[in-house]
């Protein structure tokens, strides 16, 4: 669906991948947006002749546009125009590994170049002010790293954020001595294999044991994506992943990254996240000049959780939107 022909023209058209039960929110524009270095990212907006601003809208680690169809209705509801685009290595972006079923990056740079240019390049010229930075996990993390930028952001959302990363010590060391060798050649191994057989398919872990949510209709439908389109799957993870992401949490650990953040700040915890440490995201967001709290009783994936957990983050997401 077209509302913006005349600013896209030169832009490579994109999909979005449906289910019987998961529609894309209609007037969307999605297409390609090449980079600087040649990877090509897709990119999705909604709403794009929104008053009230944009929720430019950064998913996880292994995620794709398609799985916020819900989230982005929501914020259509609310009035907001919704920017996506796919991590590179993700979604229907380029695929950045030798294997394109594995979780890779070179640096965590490249996000960050990815996310300035897209801003730069793309929204500025079709997503109206003011601009709320919202990330997921990874997309946390690197919404927040950009937040440090004065003008970057309007306001900020951290949902359950990849500032921390729960592991034991020896992980952690393992992986950071693993990356200090990794320009040796190692940087594509993987840590852990992606579950994928080139006759099966992919192969889901059970509900029961999950450790993303748990709402089991919110979690067999991003799998029905999948299903749907298997190349949007993606899963496992490398020594070059793995080393920069803790390279770059450790950053914003020590060196007062979150300090620099000058403008409202809403940091919504899963408390019981297995992924990410919750206290010290917290801890590391209190150093923020303009901070909000919600703590939800939930797992990782807090927008993908049951009803009630939902109704409590959106709740708290109204709140923070709506004050001045």
């Amino acid at each position: 669906m077209k509302s913006n022909d005349n600013l896209i023209s030169n832009y490579e058209e994109a999909e979005l991948i449906e289910t019987e039960s998961l529609k894309a929110p209609p007037g969307y524009d999605c297409f390609f947006y090449t980079s600087k270095d040649l990877t090509k990212l897709r990119v999705t907006v909604w709403n794009t002749g929104s008053i009230k601003g944009t929720i430019v809208l950064q998913s996880g680690r292994t995620e794709f546009t398609e799985k916020y169809f819900e989230v982005v209705s929501e914020f259509i509801e609310r009035g907001y125009c919704i920017a996506m685009m796919d991590w590179r290595g993700q979604g229907k972006s380029s695929r950045v590994s030798i294997d394109p079923n594995i979780g890779h990056v070179d640096s965590f740079k490249d996000y960050d170049n990815d996310l300035s240019e897209t801003l730069a390049e793309v929204y500025s010229t079709l997503c109206p002010k003011p601009w709320i930075g919202m990330g997921h996990s990874m997309g946390g993390c690197l919404i927040a790293s950009h937040a440090t930028n004065a003008d970057s952001f309007d306001r900020i959302i951290l949902c359950a954020p990849m500032l921390s990363m729960r592991m034991s010590f020896l992980t952690k060391l393992a992986g950071l001595l693993l990356g200090l060798v990794s320009k040796l050649g190692f940087k594509q191994r993987a840590v852990q294999k992606p579950d994928f057989d080139e006759v099966s398919g992919w192969n889901f872990e059970d509900f029961n044991v999950n450790t993303l949510t748990s709402d089991p209709e919110r979690y067999r439908r991003s799998h029905d994506l999948i299903n749907q389109d298997p190349s949007l799957g993606l899963g496992g993870l490398t020594v070059g992943w793995l080393f920069e992401a803790l390279k770059r949490t450790l950053i914003i650990k020590y060196s007062n990254w979150i300090d620099r953040i000058e403008k409202p700040l809403l940091l919504i915890n899963a408390t019981h996240d297995k992924l990410v440490d919750t206290k010290a995201n917290a801890s590391l967001c209190n150093k923020a000049k303009r901070i909000s709290q919600i703590d939800l009783a939930c797992k990782h994936e807090v927008l993908m959780e049951t009803d009630d957990i939902r109704k409590e983050a959106w709740s708290a997401i109204d709140l923070f939107l709506d004050s001045t």
